[in-house]
């Protein structure tokens, strides 16, 4: 049997997921583990977490070795817990007896950098530097009049934060809309800045108007994931869309979801042309860049905005994506993304090169 080990920082993270892969596994010939990264023992270097039953149909308390390939799903934060797993995670994945799905990005910054430095994709990535001092907000600001601050390492729409000019002073805020803060001295933008730095690096981009007619924030996420042949294949696409006068279209933050070719019916005729010449460029050239600059990679979810004019800009790319969007949509299409990992798993155990 082949050792497959579902990763999370928390074992509590994603086990409806995890749950649904393994109940497919033994049809593979594949035993699913889930650990965190602090369950691994660093003398006996084995893993004390979960191990899935077939006869059963349960999880039980296991103690086993290090599993050949690694599903990585972890999601770091601020908090001790994430900081002591990441570089446990990095020598995983440096050592030669084990085979990740997917490998990941090292930062939001980097992948940004290779980004810009392709001649296609460059013209859809909004403007984006490195938050260091109050003078580079207070540049774009000038610049653009509203500036979004990103975690580096973000992820699910968290941390983030939209700085706005209004009659002469600067307003914080907050996903929801909500202004946090009203900055009226540069000594207070000053303190603000020092205090989002000292919890995380961040990115400023401009605050692009990806707004319904209704000032309902919204994108469109495609999730793609590799079948068994290591090929990427497209899963679904769909619109996410937030409440009114908030900052992001995040399920995770209640955004709503529907179908991607309703919304695209609705659009007039020559902004369509824009729009498709967008999607098909970045669908079609970003993955297998992306694994060029990066490595191997499992799956990605992209996010697009799109402007009422049909300008297309790519706000994220996520190596870990949620699949609420497509699993809503497209029911039918559950046994295919979860027995996704399993058959890519396979797959990589066959020895196939799949740079």
């Amino acid at each position: 049997m082949i050792s497959f080990g579902f990763v999370t920082i928390n074992d509590r993270q994603e086990i409806d997921y995890s749950t649904e892969i393994a109940k497919r596994a033994e049809r593979y010939g594949i035993t699913v583990f889930r650990f965190t990264p602090l369950d691994i023992d660093p003398l006996t270097e084995k893993a004390r977490g979960r191990q899935f039953h077939a006869a059963t149909q349960s999880w039980t308390e296991s103690v086993f070795a290090i599993p050949a390939f690694l599903y990585d799903r972890c999601f770091y934060r601020a908090d001790e817990r994430s900081k002591k797993s990441k570089p446990i995670m990095q020598w995983l994945k440096q050592r030669p007896d084990i085979t990740f799905l997917g490998y990941g990005f090292p930062s939001k910054w980097e992948l940004y950098k290779k980004l810009i430095d392709h001649p296609l994709l460059s013209h859809y990535v909004p403007k984006t530097t490195l938050l260091r001092s109050p003078t580079d907000l207070l540049h774009m600001i000038r610049k653009e009049k509203a500036a979004i601050c990103k975690p580096e390492h973000g992820s699910r729409g968290q941390g983030i934060y939209v700085v706005k000019q209004v009659e002469g002073h600067l307003h914080i805020l907050d996903t929801n809309g909500q202004t946090i803060a009203t900055i009226k001295r540069k000594t207070d933008l000053q303190q603000w800045v020092e205090t989002l730095l000292r919890r995380s690096s961040y990115l400023i981009q401009p605050f692009l108007p990806l707004k319904t007619k209704q000032n309902e924030p919204f994108d469109v996420r495609f999730f793609f994931q590799k079948n068994e042949y290591g090929q990427w294949s497209e899963r679904g696409r769909g619109i996410r869309v937030g409440a009114p006068g908030t900052i992001i279209a995040n399920v995770s933050a209640g955004a709503s979801i529907s179908g991607f070719s309703e919304w695209f019916k609705q659009i007039p005729a020559p902004q369509r042309l824009f729009i498709t010449d967008g999607i098909e460029t970045i669908t079609t050239v970003l993955p297998s860049y992306l694994e060029e600059k990066f490595g191997p990679l499992f799956e990605l979810g992209l996010d697009l905005g799109i402007t009422e004019e049909g300008g297309v800009w790519l706000i994220d790319v996520n190596s870990k994506p949620g699949r609420k969007i497509i699993t809503a949509l497209a029911p039918e299409k559950r046994d295919t993304i979860y027995e996704a990992p399993l058959r890519y798993c396979l797959f990589l155990a066959n020895g196939v090169n799949v740079r």
